[in-house]
């Protein structure tokens, strides 16, 4: 379990992000504006799985905690080369009391990650 490092796309730039392997229980620091990259090298797919908060927010609505896991399928690499993006994540909505959002996979051979912030120009 580490926490992964965010990498900046300033306003009117590129970035060339880079990616890095995850880890199931692996972190990220959610600000609310933090896409997750996720690039599966492996033939078979991956599954993702966020375990969010029972909320009661507008735009979220009332999530209950029957309702709090949503999961993601990333591609094998035969599909859209194994490419994903993941968020924008809300912040009530997933993060932990220490700002940060779990990730866990259901298997990790063959795929990275990058978590890149997204600036609002000013």
């Amino acid at each position: 379990m580490t926490a992964a490092s965010i990498q900046n796309l300033a306003p009117f730039t590129g970035l060339n992000h880079t990616y890095a392997a995850v880890a199931s229980g692996d972190t990220v620091v959610n600000d609310g504006m933090t896409i997750l990259l996720f690039k599966n090298s492996n033939a078979s797919a991956r599954t993702l799985t966020l375990t969010g908060n029972a909320v009661d927010r507008p735009g979220l609505g009332t999530i209950s905690s029957a309702d709090m896991t949503e999961t993601v399928t990333i591609p094998g690499s035969g599909t859209n080369g194994g490419e994903c993006m993941v968020g924008l994540l809300p912040q009530d909505r997933f993060n932990s009391s220490t700002g940060t959002v779990t990730l866990t996979f259901d298997n990790t051979t063959g795929l990275t990650m990058a978590a890149v912030k997204i600036r609002r120009p000013a």
